[in-house]
């Protein structure tokens, strides 16, 4: 038996109940989320050779989060923490899911709230538009009314795409990211001030990962950084990258030329990838300009939410690496791995101009998306989570709030603390992994000088790990904490690494990767 409707009323007589929103005043929101996309590739973020003017001006006329972090290092499990507020030991979505199972409808994450679920459940039209990733896609799940998403969540090329258009399937010969942004714009003039809107706007670019990253630039941006190519770091191979194309690790496969890592390798130091990734990278901010083109044009500015985000970052050649931080073996988790961006613009609200240097976690989105709606009294469960309003409300300048300034990032066997002054990565110890590291962010922001061997740092490096040991012992779930026998949905590191081994050696209890389905949010069983 379903209770949603029990949700719905609770949650509305949240909404109606405040005294300082009425419903004619409900903010519509509009969650505009970049692929692989580091903080340092925009140019409010000091990128003066990358053309993105549209979320320039958004970051000008909204709040900048300067610290902004991810929770995991690739796309599945930070696309679940952004739509449940939890860690990926939580949700148990630890690496990039396949993109079909035999499970009709399978979803990675119902049965957890999620936003969408919990705006739709509150009276919102709901719209997902792009990349889901998170189950399979044929229709539409978590309280979307309107699905609109491809295939695949993995990106291959821009062009020739099969999508699902709200049930239809087809192939998109258009560039996909005008496509998706045809299909918000769509979603857009469909609404009206007789209800608040939620749309997901999930761009599956820039990507900036092979193959698609090596295919000759085609699009309308790729001329110019033809003539005008970005200088991009150009660092050796870093050993890691290395291990994981050479098969240095104790399996001792060897990774054929063409597979996965060899492109990575391909793509370093390489002027087409460089050219695709700007080029992808101002398709994206084209998108965003005419998201805020038509909210104007609808007169939906001053009562519309907006957000700019990434999934997580990827290096693009720092360190010699290239891609998210799954891609080396051992796993990396640098800073170009972790920073997003993060930009929000409410005129109703917040005061323009702002840059936050806070650490934020990506689980704080969720709970602060809500306090913004006027929905601060809804529990996410076991959310590491909490509202950042205080930090950017227009009060803030005479606010005492206080902020645990930290953010927390797993994946896999690679877990990690930042704060203001420090990172502290640990590693898991399977498989011979090395040490991990200790960076102080302040005076080595490239972070070239690992202090953890460093008997000086010995203090700094105990009160790190126990943090960092204290806020997975809190939050991780047991059934998917992977660092205690715990286990993952869908798939962990068979397929890419032929690792999964590992955990059954160092757990003999354990069990391999499953899918199976859940009881969804709201539902009871009788």
């Amino acid at each position: 038996m379903l209770n949603r409707s029990l949700l719905c009323s609770a949650l509305w007589l949240v909404l109606t109940s405040m005294s300082c929103l009425h419903a004619a005043e409900t903010p519509n929101i509009v969650l505009i989320v970049g692929d692989n996309q580091t903080a340092s590739l925009l140019g409010s973020y000091g990128n003066s050779h990358i053309r993105t003017p549209n979320i320039d001006r958004l970051a000008a006329e909204g709040v900048l989060f300067e610290h902004a972090y991810a929770a995991n290092g690739v796309c599945s499990p930070t696309r679940a923490t952004l739509l449940t507020g939890l860690m990926p030991s939580q949700t148990g979505v630890h690496v990039a899911l396949q993109a079909k199972t035999d499970i009709p409808g399978w979803s990675a994450i119902e049965e957890f709230r999620s936003l969408p679920q919990t705006l739709a459940d509150a009276g919102y039209a709901t719209a997902l538009v792009g990349k889901y990733h998170l189950g399979n896609h044929d229709q539409p799940q978590l309280g979307f009314d309107e699905w609109v998403t491809f295939t695949s969540g993995h990106t291959t090329a821009f062009y020739g795409v099969q999508v699902i258009d709200n049930g239809e399937s087809y192939t998109v010969d258009r560039h996909l990211t005008d496509f998706w942004t045809g299909k918000a714009e769509e979603f857009l003039a469909r609404q009206n001030e007789e209800q608040p809107f939620f749309l997901y706007l999930a761009y599956n670019g820039p990507y900036m990962l092979p193959p698609s990253v090596l295919l000759p630039p085609r699009n309308r941006h790729a001329q110019y950084y033809s003539e005008h190519t970005p200088p991009f770091p150009q660092e050796p191979v870093h050993p890691y990258l290395q291990n994981w194309a050479q098969g240095r690790g104790p399996t001792g496969i060897m990774v054929k030329e063409g597979t996965t890592a060899w492109t990575s390798i391909q793509a370093l130091n390489n002027r087409t990838a460089m050219i695709n990734t700007a080029a992808e990278t101002t398709m994206v901010d084209d998108g965003v300009g005419r998201i805020l083109q038509a909210l104007n044009e609808l007169d939906f500015d001053d009562n519309t939410i907006v957000i700019y985000m990434a999934d997580q970052g990827a290096s693009y050649g720092h360190h010699g690496l290239w891609g998210n931080t799954s891609w080396s073996y051992p796993f990396t988790a640098f800073e170009q791995h972790m920073r997003i961006p993060l930009i929000i613009r409410y005129p109703a609200r917040l005061a323009a101009g702002q840059r936050i240097t806070q650490v934020i976690g990506q689980y704080h989105l969720f709970p602060s998306i809500l306090d913004l709606a006027g929905f601060a009294d809804v529990t996410i469960e076991n959310s590491p989570g909490r509202s950042f309003v205080p930090l950017i409300s227009e009060a803030a300048a005479n606010s005492d709030t206080a902020w645990k300034d930290e953010a927390f990032f797993e994946f896999v066997t690679v877990r990690v603390i930042r704060t203001p002054r420090w990172k502290y990565m640990k590693r898991l110890g399977l498989d011979n992994e090395e040490p991990g590291s200790l960076f102080d962010m302040q005076a080595d922001p490239a972070e070239k000088n690992n202090l953890v061997d460093d008997p000086a740092m010995a203090a700094v490096r105990t009160d790190l790990d126990g943090r960092l040991t204290d806020f997975f012992g809190k939050y991780a779930d047991p059934r998917y904490d992977l660092w205690n026998g715990g286990t993952a949905k869908g798939r962990l590191l068979e397929e890419h690494y032929g690792k999964d081994h590992i955990f059954l050696d160092a757990f003999p209890q354990w069990q391999p990767p499953v899918v199976e389905k859940a009881v969804p949010f709201g539902t009871v069983n009788n």
